[in-house]
């Protein structure tokens, strides 16, 4: 009974999540999430650049329940405890958790984990560890292994466990309306190594996890200097603005866009020294023109060619935006508030923010529901229905209003300024081609 509860408890909060992140994020890119195989023993090993999104985007999106290992400080009040409990979390301690007499507990994790696997479940495990917001691969704990070999051990008629090398990846991970690429890779088969790993379990656990760099390496944007975490940002804004994507579908398995971002960061690790820096200053004065003249580089590419059409929507939809936002930006401003105030690591910002407007616009609903029920005739609760979306669409429109500003002022520039500023992003663009094409 306990296990339906807490399997209950899952099923309901799953696709409320699935929806928040529908609105909290402009586009969520998916890919080749064949590699996870049906009814078999499956880890899945993931990068780790935010408090939490990862695993929630995952459990959200991919077509089974994932059982995922957090940090283990967050266990310790009982309601907490349960509550994490019910959402598949499995602790996993750390000695600055608690001591090493807190990392004793891990016994039991690795015993739920065995059973997972034994059981065809899917683990999800965080393989770097730690969260930091940064577009590198840090070095992975050996945990993944340990778990991989451990539940072979004990279960040695299991046929295999797989490892499936997962990179996600944000063009802007402290911040809502952004965009999320997942990949997942081929399945790392862990029998492959097992024979080694009986004869020298450290020097196995050691190739195992090094296979496993490698491959989550393939699907991540790694800037591997943070120097260069400038010059690598001025030219993917100039790669999007290339390719500019529709509002739908907002999931997609499209895996282009990370190999865009990924083709850029790789470009930029492989420049010379005098290079970067030349490269850098000439994409900073090209960027601090284009704030000069209060536009963006997709603008400059796309200005507005007739106003009319822009407008007319515009009027139209204003209305309904007022509506939208009126009704529905109470919840999210004390999202933002607590945020703002309570959250000082970048990692946790955009995490805690969905959380908290999530469960605020849940409880802002069922007030909202009440009211209806009690005070008026049930064909007003039909307007629960649409309260949503009349928000979303206030977020569409609030975007569009903006984009269609910018790309006015863009289509009002003198034409001098203009083909200047489109002689400067020529030069610049050509200068990072020559230098790509040197290193390739």
């Amino acid at each position: 009974m306990a296990q339906q509860t807490k399997n209950m408890l899952y099923s309901i909060v799953r696709p409320i999540a699935t929806l928040a992140l529908r609105i909290f994020y402009r586009k969520i890119h998916l890919s080749n999430s064949h590699h996870l195989l049906k009814g078999k023993p499956v880890i899945l090993a993931a990068n780790h650049p935010t408090g939490f999104m990862e695993p929630c985007i995952l459990a959200c999106y991919l077509d089974r329940p994932l059982y995922y290992l957090v940090r283990g400080d967050l266990f310790r009040k009982p309601f907490y405890r349960r509550l994490l409990e019910s959402l598949h979390m499995v602790p996993v301690y750390r000695v600055r958790d608690g001591g090493f007499s807190a990392v004793k507990n891990n016994y039991e994790t690795f015993d739920y984990c065995f059973n997972a696997l034994r059981d065809h479940k899917t683990l999800m495990i965080l393989a770097e560890g730690t969260a930091e917001h940064e577009k590198r691969l840090r070095p992975l704990k050996k945990g993944t292994a340990r778990v991989a070999f451990g539940a072979l051990e004990r279960y040695p008629n299991l046929e295999d466990i797989y490892i499936v090398p997962t990179g996600v990846n944000y063009t802007y991970a402290e911040f809502p309306r952004t965009e999320v690429m997942i990949d997942l890779g081929e399945p790392i088969k862990v029998r492959d190594y097992f024979e080694k790993y009986k004869e020298n379990p450290n020097q196995a656990s050691a190739e195992l996890t090094e296979t496993l760099r490698q491959s989550m390496a393939e699907r991540i944007v790694i800037i591997e200097r943070p120097s260069d975490e400038d010059l690598t940002e001025y030219l993917l804004q100039l790669n999007r603005s290339q390719r500019p994507e529709k509002i739908f579908p907002i999931v997609d398995a499209n895996s282009q866009p990370l190999l865009a971002e990924k083709s850029v960061a790789d470009h930029v690790n492989a420049m010379p020294e005098a290079t970067r820096a030349a490269l850098l200053a000439q994409a900073k004065a090209y960027f601090e023109q284009l704030k000069v003249n209060g536009i963006t580089d997709a603008a400059l590419l796309h200005p507005l060619r007739s106003a009319l059409p822009s407008v007319l929507l515009l009027i139209l939809g204003l209305p309904f935006f007022l509506l939208g936002y009126v009704t529905n930006i109470l919840p999210i401003r004390l999202a933002q508030s607590i945020t703002k105030k309570r959250v000082r690591r970048p990692e946790f910002r955009a995490p805690v923010l969905w959380a908290i407007s999530m469960g605020a616009y849940l409880i802002y609903w069922i007030l909202w529901l009440l009211m209806l029920f009690i005070f008026t005739k049930p064909i007003c609760l039909l307007w629960l229905l649409l309260m949503p979306t009349l928000g979303y669409l206030a977020i569409i429109y609030r975007e569009y209003a903006s984009a269609y500003n910018v790309r006015r002022r863009a289509a009002r520039l003198p034409s001098t300024t203009r083909q200047h500023l489109l002689q400067q992003r020529a030069d610049l663009q050509a200068q990072a081609n020559v230098q790509q094409q040197l290193s390739s």
